[in-house]
């Protein structure tokens, strides 16, 4: 063939060149797929992908135990566990997760804590290690941030969550980004529990229920609520959980913080404890009495027994949440005693939520009467809702607890 003219190489060997480049810039782009495709996440990558994608969302900061517990399938670093504080600051950790690539999620922690991340086998890759401090922690993270490329991104913080200095960094550090709140993500991710996480609630209620049952056994005429909650802490721990409160409360008294209240013959006795492991929460309600409760004690925990049954009842995948609390004003009105229902994690049950419950959601039930000659009857149960009906978890217990005295 005819040579090319001298003009027409530096065009070709260009074209040659660019699409080498093209290549190039495929075959890492396969390769970020591919190493994505790999990373095996303790929680739904997709679903909180989405989540951020639905929210605008380009990153997401998460700072609080319960989301590192979360995201890390369990790890948090155990000098910290029970405290945070250090001198005029505290300890911070930081989980980034991009919403474009899993495989480049980082976490942020100290240097004291590599040979715990490499015990635990963290999944995450690229640890970043920081001084200890909120600053610091904040600094590094912005850092690793404009490495990815994020500076203009849109990023989620818990604002909730975030000491006030840490979140000012950030800012100073990245004042091209928009800072919003992390908590529905979270809070949307975390509603629907995994068979695995399931699993966990269930061996945690159920501890905490044995914990709670065998304390109402060491009252006799006189001890003091206190003394009560220090043995539910005792039993907890003995059981491997971590003691987290303990309302105790002796009739005909309302009081229920621990104290110096005494827990007489023939008076009853709620104890409402919560325990954790590694971030799964127990918190339930049970009844007990210092010998034969009175007639009308019985009528009261009776009426409790009845209504929380009747809410149990209606509880199922695919029914509304506003339908759950009007089943549960109904049951409530069946009875003439004052009453109280509360709940604290997601889903909602509000008049105005027509989200209908999920398999894998786990709701609070609360019944609680107040009568001046008995005192606070309460019973708490937790529930998870199943594709047919509920399941009961840590529902031992839930009979009267009759101390022989």
């Amino acid at each position: 063939p005819a040579a090319q003219p001298a003009c027409a190489r530096p065009k070709a060997a260009g074209l040659e060149q660019m699409q080498r480049l093209e290549e190039r810039m495929d075959t890492q782009a396969e390769a970020r797929t591919s190493k994505s495709a790999r990373v095996v996440t303790p929680f739904d990558a997709d679903k909180l992908c989405g989540l951020m994608a639905e929210a605008g969302v380009d990153l997401v900061l998460a700072n609080s135990r319960p989301n590192i517990l979360y995201l890390t399938g369990g790890y948090y670093f155990h000098f910290h566990a029970r405290f945070t504080r250090l001198g005029a600051t505290q300890y911070l950790s930081f989980i980034g997760l991009p919403q474009a690539d899993v495989a480049a999620t980082f976490y942020v922690g100290t240097t004291n804590e590599r040979g715990q991340m490499e015990a635990e086998s963290l999944w995450i890759d690229r640890r970043l290690p920081a001084e200890r401090g909120t600053v610091s922690a904040a600094q590094a993270a912005a850092a690793h941030v404009r490495a990815l490329g994020l500076e203009r991104a849109a990023i989620a913080v818990e604002l909730p969550f975030l000491p006030a200095d840490a979140l000012l960094t950030l800012q100073r550090e990245l004042p091209l980004a928009r800072f919003v709140d992390a908590t529905p993500i979270f809070d949307g991710l975390r509603a629907r529990k995994t068979p695995q996480e399931l699993a966990q609630l269930r061996t945690v209620h159920d501890r905490v229920a044995e914990a709670i049952q065998v304390s109402f056994y060491a009252g006799r005429p006189g001890i003091a609520t206190a003394e009560i909650a220090d043995r539910v802490r005792v039993e907890m721990e003995s059981r491997g959980l971590d003691y987290l409160w303990s309302f105790t409360c002796a009739g005909p008294s309302v009081l229920r913080a621990p104290s110096r209240m005494a827990w007489e013959r023939g008076h009853v006795l709620h104890i409402d404890a919560g325990g954790e492991e590694r971030g799964y929460l127990a918190d339930i309600c049970r009844m007990g009495s210092l010998g034969e409760p009175s007639a009308l004690a019985r009528n009261l925990y009776d009426a409790c027994i009845a209504v929380q049954d009747q809410v149990r009842a209606v509880v199922r995948a695919g029914l509304p949440c506003a339908d759950l609390l009007r089943a549960g004003e109904a049951a409530l009105q069946q009875t003439r005693f004052a009453h109280g229902m509360v709940s604290h994690e997601h889903p909602m049950i509000a008049r105005d939520n027509r989200r209908p419950l999920e398999e894998g959601h786990v709701l609070s039930i609360e019944t609680e009467f107040i009568h001046p000659e008995v005192g606070f009857v309460k019973i708490e149960d937790a529930v998870a809702v199943t594709e047919s009906g509920g399941e009961g978890l840590g529902d031992r217990g839930r009979e009267w607890q009759i101390v022989p005295v």
